[in-house]
């Protein structure tokens, strides 16, 4: 039995080491250790149909770090669309609480608005993420996103070869 698992581990790892991986490291994809240019990874993207909006998402990432006016306009819209969203979700939130506490029974309108509420509040969250306080924090969020465009790159190929 141990044979057999000895034989199965290593034929495991040889089919996971043959094949073409992307990696992604400080700002530049490789595939079996030649350098890729964006381009390359904007087809592989498009014809995986994998990563698509990550890839996007990185690239304004390095626009916002090049250009701080933009950097400035981006954190200025999420942060005033952060701000209404999430005070606007807290007072439905808040709203909802006090009358279904009051009320005896729920109804489905409490329910509703409540619902309406919690998801003001996670596009709040969501907004509030998209900030970069400083170029630094682009290129770090930048790295966060192409490390899931190589990841999702990966597993679209792993899932054609079988």
């Amino acid at each position: 039995m141990k044979l057999l698992t000895t034989i199965a581990a290593v034929l495991i790892s040889i089919a996971a080491f043959s094949q073409d991986l992307i990696e992604y490291d400080n700002g530049t994809f490789t595939q079996n250790g030649e350098e890729l240019s964006m381009e390359q990874i904007g087809v592989l993207t498009l014809l995986n149909k994998a990563g698509r909006w990550n890839f996007r998402r990185g690239n304004r990432l390095i626009r916002m770090h090049k250009n701080n006016n933009l950097r400035l306009g981006n954190n200025t819209l999420n942060f005033v669309g952060g701000a209404w969203a999430g005070s606007v979700g807290g007072v439905v939130l808040v709203g909802t609480g006090m009358y279904i506490g009051l009320v005896e029974r729920v109804l489905f309108d409490a329910i509703g608005s409540g619902a309406i509420g919690a998801g003001l509040c996670a596009v709040s969250y969501k907004a509030f993420s998209r900030i970069a306080s400083s170029p630094e924090g682009c290129l770090r969020k930048r790295d966060k996103e192409f490390y899931k465009v190589a990841d999702k790159l990966n597993e679209a190929i792993k899932a054609s070869n079988q």
